[in-house]
Parts: C-alpha cells; sequence; structure tokens
C-alpha cells in the first residue's frame, strides 16, 4: 500500500516535472516571439521613418528643382527677349538705310550704305547670341523634349524646338526673329505641329503644348 502510494506520487511529480517543463517551453516560445514581434515592430517604425524622411527629401529637392526650373525659364524668356528686341532694332536701322539710300545720289555714299545694310544683315543673320539661346533652351526642356518624342515621336527637331518656343508663349513675330524667319513661315509652321498633334479648331495650342 505504501509502495503503490509511493509509485502515484512518483508520477505525480513527473506528470508535474513534465507540465513544468512544456510551461516554461511555451513560455520561452512566447517571450522569443514577442521578442520578435517587438524587433519586426521596430524595424517597420525605422524602415516607416526612413521612408518619410526620403519621401520628405525628394519633395524638397522636387520643389527646389521646380524653382531652379522656373527661374532657368525667366531667365531664358529675359534672354530670348532682349535678342528679339536687339534685332528688331537692326530690323529698323535697315529700314532707316535703306529710306537713305532711296535719295542718295553720290556713289560713294551709296556704297558705305550698300555696306553697312550688308553687315546688319550678316549680323542678324550670324547671331551668336541666339545660338546660345536655343543652347541653353534645349539644356532647360530636355524632360520636355523626352515627353514629346515619347508621345509625339514623329516630330521633326525644328518642330520640337517650336513646340518649345511656343511653351515659353512667345508670340510667332518673336519665334521668327529668334529663328530668324519670316513670321509667315512661323504660322505655316504653328499650322502644321496642330495638324500633327491632330488638335480641333477649339484647342489652343498653347494649352495644349503646357499640358503635355
Amino acid at each position: 500500500m505504501i509502495f503503490q502510494s509511493y509509485i502515484i506520487l512518483l508520477l505525480f511529480f513527473i506528470i508535474l516535472l513534465v507540465i513544468v517543463y512544456f510551461f516554461h517551453k511555451a513560455l520561452k516560445k512566447r517571450n522569443t516571439t514577442i521578442s520578435l514581434l517587438l524587433k519586426e515592430k521596430e524595424d517597420i517604425q525605422f524602415q516607416s521613418k526612413t521612408a518619410s524622411d526620403k519621401l520628405e527629401n525628394i519633395t524638397e529637392k522636387k520643389e527646389e528643382l521646380s524653382i531652379k526650373l522656373e527661374h532657368k525659364q525667366k531667365e531664358l524668356i529675359n534672354f530670348a527677349l532682349n535678342i528679339v528686341q536687339k534685332n528688331t532694332f537692326l530690323e529698323e536701322l535697315m529700314q532707316m538705310v535703306n529710306q537713305i539710300k532711296s535719295i542718295a545720289n553720290e556713289t560713294e555714299t551709296l556704297t558705305k550704305l550698300n555696306q553697312l545694310s550688308r553687315n546688319i544683315n550678316q549680323h542678324i543673320a550670324l547671331d551668336k547670341n541666339r545660338k546660345l539661346f536655343q543652347l541653353h533652351l534645349e539644356e532647360a526642356n530636355q524632360d520636355f523634349y523626352q515627353r514629346l518624342h515619347q508621345k509625339y515621336p514623329q516630330l521633326t527637331e525644328k518642330e520640337k524646338r517650336l513646340s518649345a518656343y511656343i511653351r515659353l508663349n512667345f508670340t510667332s513675330k518673336e519665334i521668327a526673329s529668334l529663328l530668324n524667319i519670316a513670321p509667315k513661315s512661323v504660322e505655316i509652321n504653328r499650322y502644321r505641329l496642330r495638324k500633327k498633334f491632330n488638335l480641333d479648331a477649339k484647342t489652343n495650342l498653347f494649352d495644349f503644348i503646357c499640358l503635355i
């Protein structure tokens, strides 16, 4: 009877040890799981903060680039308008020379006036500022040229350049002066550009290009 009680007590003790062992093991596993979850939570919070900081930096850089681009566009417009004003002055000067030529009688005077006319024409045609402006225009509008190429690959380089001029809201007369062509030629090129964009008569070309 005492032996049976001893056996029962021993079995109870063994069962208790097994229960304690598995309880300790489950508790340890639970603590490990909690630690892993807490670490994952910290990692997620860190990644979220890092992503938030990166997004904030990207937003700031985007705003900074936007301001720089806007400043660059204003500089381009002022540069272009200076070229237009100078060319307008030279054209008016040419008209005055032609008027003087029409009333001049002396051969020597006419010769000098003809030479002056040629010099003015050459200066208008070979304007270094005009070429420099076109280089700056292409540099400042690379993204715009890429979008044009992706959406309208059929456009020629001249038509892309004309689109950039229109995007800066230059008039046909100003564009003509910058490209050293007649205003009528600009109007013809604008008409061809509208056809390539497949625009109806009601759609404003400037508004359409600004949305590209």
